[in-house]
């Protein structure tokens, strides 16, 4: 969860916790008004105005569905790496780019790297680049 200090961009009220770190304030909406614009979506509320207690909620993790974002903002694609060499890894584990290059300075075939080189001319094997440190 995160902490914070936000309005909401519908009520005005007060937003301290979040599922998630929002980019901007544009498009948060307290726990009562998602609520509310979740029922007129489904055909449930119709236009209720917020209340006090809107102003002072906070939004739950619970009612906040794990794909929402900004609403101005691009949902990212599932593979952001696809297409350029990269190997899947799992969530919280960096991207580990094939291919097949040589070290600069010993000559030694590098398989993998966390990067995508833009430049070959100074990569090093991990041995050479500890040694350099």
């Amino acid at each position: 969860m995160y902490q914070g200090n936000w309005k909401c961009s519908v009520c005005g009220g007060t937003i301290t916790e979040l599922p998630f770190e929002p980019r901007s304030e544009e498009g948060l909406t307290c726990r009562e008004c998602w609520k509310r614009q979740k029922d007129a979506k489904d055909g449930k509320g119709a236009g209720v105005q917020p209340s006090a207690q809107a102003a002072e909620s906070v939004a739950a993790p619970d009612d906040i569905p794990m794909d929402a974002g900004l609403a101005s903002e691009p949902m990212p694609e599932e593979d952001a790496f696809a297409g350029m060499g990269a190997t899947p890894v799992t969530p919280g584990e960096k991207p580990k780019f094939t291919g097949d290059w040589a070290c600069a300075i010993c000559g030694a075939t590098i398989a993998s790297l966390p990067f995508q080189p833009r430049s070959t001319e100074n990569l090093k094997c991990i041995e050479c680049f500890k040694q350099s440190k």
